[in-house]
């Protein structure tokens, strides 16, 4: 996708492609929050938004992407996860989403080409822990998913760089029992999908 529209206007659509994917009705407040800027300047770029038919916006109406503006939110919000993972995989271990919402707007299509190409080259080395089995162990790269897993998951403490090992194999439907840092968790399968991991030899 030619970029067309200044990193400003990516971040309004990337977070809005977020609140649909969590099912979040969109209001000027909770953007001025998550955005940290007045509700008043949410107001005069939604304006703007609209008048690009980015957005279907009326005052004190309901907001909605268009679908060129979910075509570019959704871009965005893809390259943010995709450097994520990205990082994590060279082995940066922290300020992860902040890094990757500054680069997000700078990544070119042929870029984020390359990226997935690479990593798609190291992933016989890379394993999801809801498939690893009992005694494996492994450092965490990265987290796949929307914020509310990632809050969760770093709630749990696993985070990019951290080291675990699987106590107890996940079955079907059963969570996954891992040990880390002295202690032992159970992640659900789903969130366990989610995750990572480049496994030890």
């Amino acid at each position: 996708m030619k970029k067309i529209q200044s990193p400003e206007i990516e971040e309004y659509l990337e977070t809005l492609c977020r609140y649909a994917e969590e099912g979040r009705q969109a209001r000027v407040k909770d953007l001025a929050g998550d955005l940290g800027i007045s509700a008043a300047s949410v107001s005069q770029m939604l304006k703007k938004l609209s008048e690009k038919n980015l957005i279907k916006y009326e005052k004190y109406g309901k907001i909605r992407l268009t679908k060129k503006g979910e075509e570019i939110g959704r871009s965005i919000l893809r390259k943010h996860r995709l450097v994520e993972k990205f990082l994590g995989f060279i082995g940066v271990k922290r300020n992860v989403h902040e890094e990757a919402c500054l680069l997000e707007h700078a990544i070119s299509d042929q870029v984020e080409e390359a990226i997935i190409k690479t990593m798609k080259k190291s992933m016989k080395k890379i394993r999801v822990l809801a498939e690893m089995k009992n005694g494996e162990s492994g450092i965490v790269l990265f987290i796949e998913g929307g914020s509310t897993a990632c809050k969760r998951l770093t709630a749990m403490g696993l985070t990019p760089g951290t080291k675990i090992e699987v106590e107890r194999e996940s079955t079907l439907i059963g969570p996954v029992e891992i040990s880390i840092r002295s202690s032992r968790l159970a992640v659900g399968r789903g969130l366990a999908k989610k995750i990572y991991l480049a496994v030890d030899k």
